[in-house]
């Protein structure tokens, strides 16, 4: 939907966001919302109504989506009706009082996996191929750093380095910042292999992670792994590890779990995840859910 294209405030609500990142997440969301709503020009903005935004949250409930995800898209429809009653575009907020969802604050839902499930997932990708490389590489920094998807596809070589004595990647984060982090060997020698094989060590403004196959018609030189990509990778392995019901999301969750688990203090593990407070981090611990405690076990009828 391109209506919003046409409006130069649109570039300007963009500019407020300091990530690449952000900017796609709220793109996507307002896209989706007037394309479910069907507005085709500028002018049918001021039209719309806090009924088009409770349809629209009703719709994204109808398809699944979690509580999270349809928060976010209202919160990115209100950001961007907030900006355009500050350039006289539209007079109210339509997402104002639009009533959000039910969120647990208490914990994330990501599932954790145990080292073995985890093992047989990095153990999958073909290591015989390039793309096998590539993945394997991925699927460790995925699980060695705790780090976003989206971390990920924005690695380019230069961010890959050694310093100290330590090799060290360094992260675009959430808001636009710089987290650096020394990685251990498991995850160097699984980059450096992919490198050797991949052969654009010396190329440092590339993107770390490549497609394998450049898009018809297109070179690969900037290209970048999108997310979906990434998302495919991760559950496609997990399916051949037998492990079901799983995202990316999973790997962060395990390796906050697993480093709290073997007694990292967890201000460490808050500043490897890049979580801007604690309480996030605490979020992803699941050392709570000792199943083997459950008092069930102690019953006997």
């Amino acid at each position: 939907m391109n209506a919003l294209k046409e409006i130069p405030e649109e570039l300007l609500w963009k500019a407020n966001f300091n990530s690449d990142n952000s900017i796609e997440t709220y793109d996507k969301a307002i896209h989706s919302f007037l394309a479910f709503i069907g507005v085709s020009s500028p002018e049918e903005l001021r039209e719309i109504h806090h009924g088009h935004v409770i349809a629209f949250k009703k719709f994204l409930q109808n398809e699944g989506h979690s509580p999270r995800t349809i928060n976010n898209r209202l919160s990115a429809i209100s950001s961007l009706f907030n900006h355009l009653i500050d350039n006289q575009v539209v007079k109210i907020n339509v997402a104002q009082g639009v009533r959000r969802m039910p969120v647990n604050s208490d914990r994330v839902e990501a599932k954790v996996l145990t080292p073995e499930e985890v093992r047989k997932i990095l153990n999958a990708p073909n290591t015989d191929k390039l793309q096998g490389r590539r993945d394997k590489a991925i699927l460790s920094t995925l699980f060695f750093t705790g780090c976003r998807v989206s971390e990920v596809c924005t690695l380019t070589v230069k961010d890959f380095y050694q310093e100290q004595g330590f090799y060290v990647l360094d992260f675009w984060v959430k808001g636009g910042k710089r987290n650096r982090l020394a990685i251990n060997q498991e995850l160097q020698v699984a980059i450096r292999e992919y490198l050797r094989i991949a052969d654009h060590e010396g190329e440092k403004e590339r993107f770390l992670f490549l497609p394998v196959k450049p898009a018809p018609g297109k070179s690969d030189k900037n290209r970048k792994l999108n997310r979906k990509t990434v998302d495919y990778l991760f559950k496609k392995y997990a399916r051949l590890a037998d492990v079901y019901g799983v995202t990316p999301h999973a790997a962060r969750a395990t390796f906050i779990t697993q480093a709290l688990e073997n007694n990292c203090p967890i201000e460490a593990v808050q500043k490897t995840v890049a979580h801007a407070q604690i309480k996030t981090t605490q979020m992803y611990d699941k050392r709570v859910a000792r199943y083997r405690e459950s008092a069930s076990f102690a019953v006997r009828y």
